[in-house]
């Protein structure tokens, strides 16, 4: 089973640059299956502009978009469960199969200084990680905007990740891991056989492209706004 991914985070209301995004990949001949979003669709916005983004990237790709909210995003966006007209999904606590993969995501972020919108507790992330504890690691697709301790997740000189998401990583795995977050970060790491991918932020032009065949995933990073 083949599939193609655009991987997506950190939009933070960059909704103009959905245009932008379409002709790149027209003009670079990439085709996509499905869209991934990591997560920060807004900048502290209300649920009715996240789901004005949503459809921009539904439409605009005319693929079927699975996301999790940010913790900069409304947690009014956590209880919608999908826009079936467009094909939006919310994967936060919810599995989805497509294509024969399992994608699941956890939104929100691990507690930061900055009190925001939507944090949880380790035992809180522990808890959304054991909805996936016994599924096939090469089936499934985690999306987490949160880091995972110890991989992308360093700011000056601190990790910052999530201790439960490494432990997940560690002991469990996963074909393809997408987070988000750090706006610091653009790449991808393959650890224990897991592909994480922290494509960059969305606001500032990058994206990645995950190919997958079988059990096979080859992962490109790109960025739109200034192409390679």
């Amino acid at each position: 089973m083949s599939l193609s991914l655009l991987l997506l985070t950190d939009i933070h209301d960059r909704i103009r640059y959905v245009d932008k995004l379409v002709k790149h990949l027209h003009d670079t001949r990439i085709s996509i299956d499905a869209v991934i979003i990591a997560g920060d669709l807004t900048y502290f916005r209300g649920v009715k502009h996240a789901i004005k983004i949503l459809e921009e990237f539904a439409v605009k790709l005319d693929k079927p978009v699975y996301f999790v909210p940010g913790n900069c995003d409304d947690p009014k966006l956590l209880d919608i469960d999908e826009i079936e007209e467009y094909k939006i999904y919310n994967i936060h606590g919810r599995k989805r199969i497509f294509k024969n993969y399992m994608i699941y995501g956890i939104g929100g972020s691990n507690f930061t200084p900055f009190n925001t919108l939507i944090e949880w507790s380790e035992e809180e992330i522990e808890k959304f990680v054991n909805m996936v504890i016994n599924v096939d690691s090469k089936q499934l697709i985690m999306v987490t905007h949160i880091p995972i301790y110890g991989v992308m997740d360093n700011i000056n000189g601190e990790n910052v990740g999530s201790h439960v998401l490494r432990k997940f990583l560690d002991e469990h795995g996963a074909l393809l891991w997408v987070t988000g977050h750090l706006h610091e970060y653009s790449g991808y790491k393959i650890i224990n056989e897991t592909i994480i991918v922290n494509p960059g932020p969305f606001m500032r032009g990058y994206y990645s492209i995950a190919r997958i065949n079988n059990s096979t995933v080859n992962v490109w990073i790109n960025n739109f706004l200034k192409p390679k």
